[in-house]
């Protein structure tokens, strides 16, 4: 393979002037290592030709037209062409300061009281952030520290999304009093409030679950610590370490096949790393304990929980092709017909229940009704596009294809903007003839305005509801995790925490449990585990300390080991295997729809929302819950085929949204925000990852270690727990 090609492999670029200067000395003067390394130095992954002649002055090789001889020649660099290497930062010291929650009264956030500042404690595991200098220190090993119980904040009852840095209080009581929410309790657009108790008092107030209140009060506090070479040798942007014995031609080392995102083949050298050489913790030794004399009162509740839906538990049939000599292509083209196919009918199905859409008629019959006649025409919007006078869609069903058109004047055009491509609508309105439908009102599949109300339940249950756990991460928030563990083992301050705790029965993993390898360029430069089946050991030693009366419900993401399309079967028993053997956990598929006390549980990552904020305006991933209505306005998951969402051939649908759900949850996103949409409690789950280079570079600020407790009879929010003073970077 020749140099360009080589470079594409390990996913660098490489620019025409600089591959003319490279090329002639490629495998005679350096390796392919030696380059990706001194890039990676810089901090890039495009060789230029700056980069390319900085490199060859390094090597010894005048690499420029005016000072090249004829004849290739290797002279040392004198002392003005030596590389200055950039100055390393100093890693700066440990600091944590408390933000007063009653600063942020104004926007609907908690108040807080009695809170001093305290330094807060050293984490025995040091974080790496990538500042694109060469590294010069090796990965310190992190070990699980001691169980014990470490101060908190706790919230309730309000979404935020915080970019400060929340100090550590002195003792483990906050917040106890909230007199300025009570006073002013805000709705939901649907007149809807939060039921949300006040610490204090056990009073219920008045929460907002419509709208996020952005806690901006204090700058965020980050270590910078000199980066070093890696013991196991650095990274080339696939997952993997790199070795120049594996680009030697006739060399004895047999690469070994795995298949990383969309099906991609990586090879790799094989190595054996013995255990006693690993420099990072699965928290192997890390044992948490029910506190002595702690009751749950959840354990004297019989479980009562039912899966609804699950991708596992539905059969496909084959796609029939003419003959067994059929081309793969014209099989996978079998599978997407019968795909949208079943989309179709699904959604014709949902929107048939809406008592204003009047008449149906499929389009191949339009030519048979009367000009003046109004009927009702259901179908996938293959495209959409504004014109001058209105806005023109381009709508296919099972009989034929015609367009419609909305005048700009009508109201109903409105909801142009929230139809994304290959999504199922309804049309009310006139036919031209001249295969044109005039239409003059658009119905949405939607969510109804009225819900039947459900039985109450006699004693109250909560569930906790996680996603994005990304163990395996450096940028993993460990030390909160431990700490929300101990905390569910009953390290609490107060009796309103003692109730919280107690009645725990239920939790929800939407995804992302741990980091997975070969992700994203750069990812291996940001994993404390870089092994893929010691990060599912490693979530195993977290989880195996969740009280066991706790039924956890795990289902995976785009980053674990399953497959990368949607919807998302499971896990890939052969490297989560350890998950398996966990005896309070039950394996959930991506989406899944689990029924808690006869309240329906919607759990997905939440993939789909990248789709809604690269398609519908005013839309960001700073805002999930929005993007979690429009999804459900439009009963789908990932409405939109062949944009950044991939979507599996299989033969029927199952990311249609078929029954409305009382909680839908999602995750994906990183930042914790809810609503209440015509009934349904939409909210997405955070994470326990503080912000990452890749973050950073999309504009991404997480909200990590923030635990939502949901109040299962009411399918609401009942409490905010938040760890995040814990987790270094935020």
């Amino acid at each position: 393979m020749g140099l360009v090609e080589d470079l594409l492999a390990n996913k660098y670029l490489i620019t025409p002037p600089a591959y003319y200067l490279l090329a002639d000395y490629y495998k005679e003067a350096f390796t392919l290592a030696e380059l990706i390394k001194f890039a990676k130095s810089r901090g890039t992954f495009v060789i230029d030709s700056t980069i390319a002649n900085d490199f060859l002055r390094e090597k010894g090789i005048f690499s420029s037209p005016l000072e090249a001889p004829p004849e290739k020649v290797t002279l040392e660099p004198g002392p003005s062409e030596e590389v200055k290497s950039s100055e390393t930062p100093s890693p700066a010291e440990n600091s944590s300061e408390m933000v007063d929650l009653s600063e942020m009264s104004d926007h609907g956030a908690v108040p807080a009281e009695n809170v001093a500042e305290t330094p807060a404690p050293e984490s025995q595991s040091q974080t790496f952030i990538s500042t694109g200098e060469p590294s010069e220190m090796a990965v310190e090993s992190a070990s699980p520290r001691e169980s014990k119980p470490e101060k908190f904040t706790f919230s309730e009852g309000k979404s935020f999304v915080s970019t400060g840095t929340p100090g550590v209080g002195e003792d483990r009581e906050v917040s106890t009093s909230m007199e300025e929410a009570a006073q002013n309790p805000p709705e939901d657009g649907s007149g809807e409030v939060l039921p949300v108790e006040s610490r204090a008092s056990g009073e219920v107030l008045a929460a907002d679950a419509s709208e996020p209140v952005t806690d901006d009060s204090s700058d965020t506090s980050v270590e910078s610590l000199p980066n070093g070479d890696y013991s196991n040798g650095y990274s080339n942007g696939n997952g993997y370490a790199d070795s120049e014995e594996y680009y030697e031609e006739n060399g004895d080392v047999k690469p070994k096949i795995v298949y990383g995102d969309y099906g991609v083949p990586i090879a790799y050298v094989e190595e054996e790393v013995p255990e006693g050489e690993k420099s990072y913790s699965t928290y192997s030794d890390l044992v948490i304990t029910p506190k002595e004399g702690f009751h749950y009162r959840a354990k004297e509740i019989p479980d009562d929980w039912e899966m609804v839906f699950d991708v596992k538990n539905v059969k496909f049939e084959a796609p029939k092709v003419k003959n067994a000599a059929s081309k793969e292509g014209e099989i996978i083209i079998k599978a997407y017909t019968d795909y949208f196919k079943s989309r179709l009918k699904k959604m014709r199905r949902i929107l048939r229940e809406n008592p204003e859409l009047g008449s149906v008629i499929d389009i191949g019959k339009l030519g048979y009704i009367g000009r003046d006649e109004e009927v009702t025409i259901i179908g996938l919007v293959n495209s959409k596009r504004e014109t001058a006078k209105g806005y023109m869609f381009e709508v296919e069903d099972s009989t034929g294809i015609i367009k419609v058109f909305i005048n700009r004047n009508n109201e109903e055009s409105k909801k142009f903007f929230q139809i994304m491509p290959d999504s199922v609508i309804g049309f009310r309105g006139h036919y031209s003839g001249r295969n044109i439908f005039f239409a003059n009102k658009i119905f949405l599949p939607d969510v109804p305005k009225y819900k039947r109300e459900k039985p109450p339940l006699e004693e109250k249950v909560y569930a906790v509801l996680l996603s994005d756990i990304h163990v395996g991460s450096n940028k993993f928030c460990e030390k909160a995790f431990e700490n929300f563990l101990e905390w569910l083992n009953g390290e609490v301050s107060n009796r309103k925490e003692e109730e919280l705790v107690s009645r725990i029965k239920y939790m929800i993993l939407a995804g992302d449990v741990v980091d997975g390898v070969g992700i994203y360029p750069g990812q291996y430069n940001e994993l404390e585990i870089p092994d893929i089946f010691d990060q599912y050991e490693a979530l195993y030693n977290l989880l195996r300390n969740v009280p066991d009366h706790i039924t956890m419900f795990i289902g995976p993401g785009n980053h674990d080991a399953a497959r990368t399309a949607l919807p998302q079967p499971g896990f890939y028993e052969e490297y989560a295997r350890p998950l398996f053997k966990l005896k309070n956990a039950v394996m959930i598929s991506n989406p899944a729809v689990v029924r808690l006390h006869g309240r329906d549980f919607l759990i997905f990552h939440g993939r789909g929302i990248e789709d809604v904020v690269n398609v519908i305006p005013n839309r960001s991933h700073h805002r999930p819950a929005e993007a979690s209505v429009d999804l459900l306005k439009l009963r789908h998951l990932a409405p939109t085929f062949g944009e950044k969402v991939p979507i599996a051939p299989d033969p029927e649908d199952t990311l249609v949204i078929e029954s409305v759900p009382d909680l839908f949850q999602t995750g994906h996103v990183h930042v914790m925000e809810y609503k209440i949409y015509n009934g349904v409690f939409v909210i997405n789950a955070g994470t326990w990852q503080a912000q990452t280079e890749f973050q950073k570079m999309v504009n991404i600020v997480p909200t990590p270690a923030r635990v939502p407790i949901i109040d299962v009879e009411t399918a609401r929010l009942r409490a905010v727990v938040s760890f995040d003073r814990f987790c270094e970077g935020v």
